[in-house]
Order: structure tokens, then C-alpha cells, then sequence
């Protein structure tokens, strides 16, 4: 199954007559690893989308939209925790973690507020 990201990866493609190899060599990848991101049997590595974009010569609307896709297919993401940080705003970090432990209920309710305080 296509991650959201495969899935724009694959629209690129069709839309420029690319084939995945094509694609997998432009960007300095193995074909097989360029499958398993699109799929997301392997992790989006760092600078991935904006070496697609570069590659492909993308930007503007194209180039948020793969991002915001590449954020959705995500399976880890890293928390920084900034020298500021008061003990109680380590422990918030250290709670979001474990987001995935909780009832979907509960995820839900979180995604909204915090959809709603980045807004």
C-alpha cells in the first residue's frame, strides 16, 4: 500500500512520464529503496523531499504538497527539546512521544487541539 507521499511520488511520475528507476537514479537511490519509501517499508531519510524537488525541478504549491505528504508518511519524528525547557515542558514532550499509546478517542481529541493552537 502507497504512503500519502508514494502516492504523490507516483502522481510526479505518471504526470512526467518518469519510471520509478528513472526517478530512484536522478535522486542517487537504489530502485528498491525509492519502492520501499513510497510504500513505507523504509523511513523517509532527511532532505529527501528537496532532493526529489531539486531533481525534478519542483517548487511553490508542487513542493508543499509533497512535504506535507512526506509528513504524513512519517513513522518517527524527533523531538527537540530546547535549553529553555522547564522540567514540566520536558515531561509534555516526553508525553507526546508516547501519542500513539493512547485510546484513539483520545488521539483525536489531542490532534484537534493541537491543530488548533499551530493554527
Amino acid at each position: 500500500m502507497l504512503t500519502p507521499l508514494g502516492k504523490e511520488l507516483r502522481k510526479l511520475r505518471i504526470d512526467r512520464g518518469w519510471l520509478l528507476k528513472d526517478m530512484a537514479s536522478g535522486i542517487g537511490v537504489a530502485t528498491s529503496f525509492l519502492s520501499g519509501v513510497e510504500t513505507g517499508r523504509k523511513a523517509i531519510p532527511e532532505g529527501f523531499v528537496e532532493k526529489i524537488a531539486a531533481w525534478a525541478k519542483i517548487g511553490g504549491a508542487e513542493l508543499l504538497k509533497l512535504r506535507e505528504a512526506a509528513v504524513k508518511s512519517q513513522r518517527e519524528f524527533k523531538i527537540t527539546v530546547k535549553s529553555d525547557f522547564t522540567d514540566a515542558d520536558r515531561e509534555a514532550a516526553a508525553l507526546l512521544a508516547r501519542f500513539g499509546d493512547m485510546p484513539r478517542e483520545k488521539r483525536d481529541e489531542w490532534h484537534a487541539l493541537l491543530k488548533k493552537s499551530f493554527s
